[in-house]
């Protein structure tokens, strides 16, 4: 199953997915139409925000569930999900999602039909597993429904698009890319050097706690490393090589490991994790999440490793 933005091509998926719903709303209101008005309008409002994702079968594209949600009102506006097996692991993925992409330190709120049936009574679960409750009853476009909120809470969420879609989104533009737009670094970054096709910058306190961690970025505005064209690609990734070569010399590192992320900043960048006998992750991927205690033993230290790895690129006749 992939779980991923609905299009304008889901359309006819998503109405004929709301009226398999059809025969249990109707024992709920004696005006369809007004469950209707502005459907089609709404459908296209939410796929043009971002804000509706679909489940489809890989295999067959076949539509599984739905889930459309407000950002400006932190609800959720739209769930279905079609009757069959994969029914649960479909509205948990959707759930998932959805939740994500809403602010958790707020309430966040849905209405869900009255729960006259296993159907909409199994759906009343789902949510309530994901921490909703049923705070009271109330119309929803004439049909008769639960109101639900989701308690704010102190949840620590990422950076990334699994996140804030939009915000990733946005800075996918080159126009609104803060690498290409001369934005402020992050706090602590200082850039080692700038080649031809890249700059090499150094992190503090380091993801993962490991000396010497940095990464480079394509001078290039790239989003998907597959789209950077060849003769860009070849000298991005002859300076990683060079610049790797000279942070194995400077570290004493056993390994240093190359890793293409792009999740939070979407402008293709390689990170460099110098990999030591008594890192904190034998036999494990890297946690970026970790970066404190910092490895360095001062930010002299640190600052010494910058200079040490721009003499290392000059000696070795790449940097001048």
């Amino acid at each position: 199953m992939l779980v991923r933005l609905a299009n304008a091509e889901d359309k006819q998926a998503w109405r004929a997915l709301s009226q398999e719903y059809d025969k249990y709303i109707s024992q709920l209101t004696d005006n369809m139409d007004l469950w209707y008005d502005g459907f089609d309008e709404y459908i296209d409002s939410k796929i043009a925000k971002h804000n509706a994702v679909i489940a489809v079968s890989r295999m067959d594209g076949r539509c599984n569930g739905l889930i459309a949600f407000s950002k400006t009102h932190n609800r959720i506006t739209f769930f279905a999900a079609s009757e069959g097996m994969s029914f649960a692991e479909t509205s948990e993925r959707l759930l998932t999602v959805a939740l994500r992409q809403l602010d958790s330190a707020k309430d966040i709120s849905v209405q869900l039909p009255f729960g006259i049936c296993d159907l909409f009574m199994t759906i009343i679960s789902a949510f309530e597993k994901h921490g909703f409750i049923v705070t009271g009853d109330d119309l929803m476009a004439g049909v008769k429904a639960h109101n639900l909120i989701k308690c704010a809470s102190n949840e620590k969420r990422g950076g990334s698009f699994h996140y804030d879609y939009d915000n990733y989104n946005l800075m996918s533009k080159k126009e609104h890319c803060p690498a290409c737009n001369d934005l402020p670094m992050p706090e602590d970054q200082i850039d080692i050097a700038e080649l031809e096709y890249s700059y090499a910058t150094a992190e503090y306190p380091g993801q993962g706690r490991l000396f010497g961690k940095m990464h480079m970025t394509t001078k290039l505005h790239v989003v998907d490393f597959e789209d950077m064209p060849t003769d860009e690609m070849i000298g991005f990734m002859r300076e990683v090589q060079i610049v790797g070569k000279a942070l194995h010399e400077v570290t004493g590192a056993i390994k240093i490991n190359y890793e293409v992320h792009a999740n939070s900043g979407p402008h293709i960048h390689v990170h460099l994790f110098p990999r030591y006998l008594d890192d904190d992750f034998p036999s494990a991927p890297i946690d970026y999440r970790i970066s404190e205690p910092a490895p360095y033993e001062s930010y002299d230290e640190y600052l010494w490793f910058v200079e040490r790895m721009r003499d290392e690129l000059i000696k070795a006749g790449d940097l001048t």
